[in-house]
């Protein structure tokens, strides 16, 4: 074994897929690399591929990985626990940049706030350095507002020979990309390599694989889609009075599902507890019938031994309550239970659990959707569990995605509550979800959403249509309508920026949502009648509904819905570099390492000696060689214990 195969050890779980590797291969080619595969799906392993090669080629390399300020920790805890190398954290604390020397390795993480702060923010140094970066990583996968150009454009102020972009999923979804061109400009350092953006068409034909364009759409799946279970509940209608529920100026909840934050049950005086009792959970469970359902999935998950569960929230208070309702009811296996609200700022801790004690495994993780971009929890997601729904698709969407590592090799039940009384969960997926869902595709850029495969969901779209059409005709017919305006502002979800205070008002918002929609489901000119034929219109949308699960889909310049085939990813193209893969540098290094790994622990239950051909690594790629090496042994071929023990080993020269 020598030092041309450990170099190449990546972490096990990296999956070896060919777009995965046509990136390196096109930051070698263009200078830059932008991935438009919507989500971000994939986008630490491929990360970790040009970080490597970076490192690989250069003893003193500088990267540099910029992420929005939602994800930095989740970020630093994946290119820590997945590529092995520490990178620095730079956020906007006084001191952040406490040494600093363009002409050693730097490897740095920078929150992109900081760019925003411009001369005097502790990223100031580093930018008045002159330092040329080697390779530049930035995540925009992940900002809820799109890429701002200009933090780029006119703040960032250096230059990176490669530059790989992960591209948003823009909010402003009428509005093509085009701001990646000037990012591309700005910051890499051969000027004719930049300007040949220009060239490339950013539209639906780059969802077909070639390597002769910098541009790549790839998503995960393009076999079939998800596969969503749906979990239904229900309370008697008598349990939750009208009377008791909270007052709409109090701010209504929105999210669904925690019937303690909708209603002033005589319960609520145990639900606001610090702590509960198991007796205090059983009461709650007894009147909560979400809490019960939901109690019944997750117990299968934590008497498992093979299954692990991401479950989301989107408001404090509901984690807040299940994580004290899940602690109350397995006290004794709390260990196995993780909220990443409190674990991810606590990164020292958390790393020393996973370094001491690397058999003990998660099966439940409470997070909300911000924190966990990438959830750096090495046990393949198999349930995805929305307690409480977003209110936009492409949220739901990217909790799709985000499946923990070996993702490839299951494909995770989705699953959604819906309750009967049509209040909560129902509601939201109903109306609010469903209702923007103008949000859930790019215009011209191809993709796909999870909310296509719930079943019923074209009878969803249907009643939505109607009721909207009705709010839209009600209040363009009266002079007042406090009740009507009241109740669409709660179950749209409707930002008080709106101001619908009026019918007028309402009248308008609700036309043009009303017409937007209408639009991309193809029922435009079955709306403007003073009656909808219900059946006719529902059989339409059904019949767009299969064109959009047939493929992926995107929005045309008139904000229509069309498809591309799935067969056009892995096209004739992607065949024959799939068939070059064997070859592949970064393939055959993995393998080879693999393999002499696997050879040099064979017939035993202890760590191989490894030391002399570690030796001949650079000091800068050693530690990413050494983490990796532990994962592989222990990980995949189970021998050893933990990673401090493994180090330990090394340097008393038993490895």
């Amino acid at each position: 074994m020598n030092a041309s195969d450990i170099k190449w050890i990546t972490s096990g779980n990296l999956e070896h897929d060919p777009f995965y590797f046509s990136i390196p291969e096109k930051l070698d080619k263009f200078g830059y690399c932008i991935d438009m595969s919507g989500y971000g799906e994939g986008k630490t392993d491929k990360a970790q591929l040009c970080i490597l090669d970076t490192a690989i080629r250069k003893e003193e390399p500088n990267i540099l990985v910029i992420c929005p300020d939602g994800c930095k920790e989740s970020w630093y805890l994946s290119l820590l626990k997945g590529v092995g190398l520490d990178f620095k954290f730079v956020n906007a604390a006084h001191g952040a940049v406490t040494f600093f020397s363009p002409e050693t390795s730097n490897l740095m993480l920078l929150d992109e706030k900081v760019l925003a702060e411009g001369e005097g923010s502790s990223f100031d140094p580093i930018r008045k350095s002159g330092i040329l970066w080697d390779l530049v990583i930035i995540d925009g996968s992940g900002a809820e507002d799109g890429m701002i150009p200009s933090l780029y454009t006119e703040n960032f102020g250096m230059k990176t020979d490669k530059l790989l972009i992960f591209a948003p999923y823009p909010s402003e979804y009428t509005t093509p990309p085009d701001g990646l061109r000037d990012i591309v400009k700005a910051l890499l350092n051969d000027s004719e390599k930049a300007r040949s953006i220009d060239t490339y068409e950013i539209d639906a034909d780059v969802m077909e694989f070639t390597m002769a364009s910098p541009l790549m759409n790839c998503p995960r799946d393009d076999s079939e889609t998800g596969k969503v279970r749906i979990e239904r509940y229900a309370f008697d209608a008598a349990e939750i009075p009208q009377n008791l529920r909270v007052d709409d100026q109090g701010g209504r909840y929105t999210n669904g599902g925690n019937v303690f934050e909708e209603y002033n049950l005589p319960e609520k005086n145990i639900y606001q507890k610090t702590v509960f009792t198991r007796s205090d959970a059983e009461t709650l469970k007894n009147r909560d019938k979400k809490l019960a359902k939901f109690l019944e999935v997750i117990d299968d998950i934590m008497n498992s031994e093979d299954k692990t569960a991401i479950v989301y929230f989107r408001s404090d208070a509901t984690v807040n309550y299940i994580e004290k309702v899940l602690s109350a009811i397995y006290y004794d296996k709390t260990g196995s239970m993780i909220y990443l609200e409190k674990a991810f700022f606590d990164i020292r801790g958390l790393k020393q659990w996973y370094e001491t004690e690397p058999s003990r495994r998660i099966k439940v993780i409470l997070t909300n959707d911000r924190l966990s971009e990438n959830i750096g929890i090495y046990d393949p997601i198999t349930h995805i569990i929305n307690y409480e729904l977003p209110d936009n698709p492409v949220e739901l969407q990217q909790r799709y995605m985000r499946r923990g590592v070996s993702a490839a090799a299951s494909r995770p039940e989705f699953i959604i509550f819906l309750d009967d009384n049509k209040l909560f969960d129902s509601r939201v997926l109903g109306k609010a979800l469903i209702g923007n869902l103008y949000k859930a595709f790019r215009i011209n850029v191809p993709s796909e959403n999870i909310l296509f495969s719930i079943d019923g969901i074209e009878e969803m779209l249907a009643d939505m249509i109607t009721d909207i059409k009705y709010v839209a005709d009600y209040t363009g017919a009266v002079g007042s309508s406090f009740d009507i305006i009241s109740k669409f502002r709660s179950d749209y979800n409707v930002p008080a920026a709106r101001n619908l205070t009026t019918a007028a008002k309402t009248h308008d918002y609700a036309q043009r949502k009303l017409l937007t929609l209408a639009k991309e489901l193809g029922v435009a000119d079955m709306v403007t009648d003073k009656e909808i034929d219900k059946p006719a219109m529902t059989a339409k949308i059904t019949e767009k509904v299969k064109e959009i699960r047939s493929g992926y889909a995107y929005f045309d310049k008139e904000m229509a819905i069309k498809t591309v085939p799935r067969g056009i990813v892995k096209n004739s193209e992607f065949r024959q570099f799939a068939g070059y893969l064997d070859g592949n540098p970064f393939n055959l290094g993995l393998n080879n390492a693999r393999n002499e790994l696997k050879k040099a622990v064979e017939g035993t239950t202890e760590f191989a000696y490894i030391k002399d051909a570690i030796m001949q690594i650079p000091d800068t790629l050693k530690p990413a060689v050494l983490y990796n090496i532990w994962i592989y042994w222990h990980k995949t071929l189970g021998i050893g214990g933990s990673y401090a023990e493994f180090i330990k080993a090394y340097n008393e020269g038993v490895i």
